[in-house]
């Protein structure tokens, strides 16, 4: 599963498949995956979050479902992975986790934003050049308090 395509392999058929990461690919796996036996358990890499919206739909059919470690796998791979090991995997997490886990990524990359704002009012300091950016550094850590104020 990547941003743009959802690549798949079914064992013992050793059937591979691709499909772009959309509705309408997504309808094309469900119907593929609706065609196998049950029991079926369904495995993927890890894709910075474009696999949520899928993995929700997999869950509601009643598919086991896990993202496997980011380990720069294919998809025969994980299909042989999974055969091995069943009971590796991490399963969806609950609502409030998934939007806990991108605040923590949207937090990060603004606490990164913040060091760099840091950094350019420090510069501007020594130059004697006036600071005009700590208003907005004041700005950026309210704004950051009340989103993780908002979590509790």
């Amino acid at each position: 599963m990547s941003r743009d395509w959802l690549d798949g392999f079914c064992p013992p058929e050793k059937q591979r498949f691709r499909f772009q990461n959309s509705p309408d690919g997504h309808t094309r796996l469900l119907e593929i995956l609706q065609g196998m036996p049950d029991g079926l358990k369904v495995g993927f890499e890890v894709s910075g979050g474009q696999e949520w919206v899928i993995w929700r739909v997999l869950i509601s059919m009643g598919l086991n479902t896990v993202q496997l470690p980011p380990a720069q796998i294919n998809v025969e791979l994980i299909t042989c992975f999974m055969a091995f090991r069943p009971e590796a995997g991490r399963t969806l997490p609950d609502a409030k986790l998934q939007i806990l886990w991108a605040l923590t990524v949207h937090r990060a990359q603004m606490v990164e934003a913040r060091k760099r704002l840091s950094a350019q009012i420090s510069a501007r300091r020594k130059q004697g050049v006036s600071a005009e950016p700590e208003d907005m550094d004041s700005s950026l850590k309210a704004f950051l308090e009340s989103q993780i104020s908002e979590l509790e």
